[in-house]
């Protein structure tokens, strides 16, 4: 295998970051998680009684249940958003404490509809729930950076994968690259865009 690859030029500086920022690796090999939603219910159920300590356990599994049916809806994710966000009631992330949360990150999580799958390079988990995922390239591949961008289009236009979109907060594509202020099309550095039925709008990172 090349030492420079996609997974050691992009991937693993991504994860180890990711990590330094105070993401737990976790090998798929040790957990377990709802193939409906990707959800994994182990970690929700630990995070949500750590946030709600008067939670009934009863209550954090009908939840759970609750936002799986939730995902199923034609709203781009409105109705889980709405959970998400939410200060009151079943709080699904303390956003008073943030530290209170949890935050994993895994790799090649399977995404699977029946016969229809696809694999995120990385999939970021808050409170077990697979809220962003990450998509890298070898750098200085504008054809891959293209096709990959064109297989992202057609993920989010199958309806088999609506309710996981329904349930991604952020998309991010990176090749571990400058940016290139003067190209027409954003094939170079890391863009973000929110979760689409359709063609995804990103956004490249913008500092002083």
């Amino acid at each position: 295998m090349s030492a420079f690859n996609e997974d050691s030029r992009v991937k693993i500086p991504a994860l180890v970051h990711l990590t330094r920022l105070g993401y737990i690796y976790l090998p798929l090999k040790q957990a377990q998680w709802d193939k409906r939603s990707n959800i994994f219910p182990e970690l929700f159920h630990s995070a949500i009684e750590r946030i709600n300590p008067d939670l009934p356990a009863a209550d954090i599994n009908r939840q759970l249940e609750d936002i799986t049916l939730t995902l199923h809806n034609e709203d781009l994710g409105r109705a889980f958003h709405n959970m998400l966000t939410s200060r009151s009631g079943i709080r699904l992330v303390d956003f008073e404490n943030f530290d209170n949360n949890s935050f994993h990150v895994v790799t090649e999580l399977p995404y699977e509809n029946g016969e229809d799958n696809f694999r995120p390079d990385i999939t970021l988990l808050i409170n077990g729930m697979p809220l962003a995922l990450i998509e890298v390239k070898k750098r200085m591949n504008r054809g891959g950076v293209l096709a990959e961008r064109d297989r992202m289009n057609r993920r989010h236009a199958n309806r088999k994968f609506r309710h996981f979109f329904n349930l991604t907060q952020l998309m991010v594509f990176s090749n571990n690259m400058e940016y290139d202020p003067g190209s027409v099309e954003p094939v170079q550095g890391a863009f973000y865009a929110a979760s689409t039925y359709g063609e995804a709008q990103f956004n490249y990172f913008r500092e002083e």
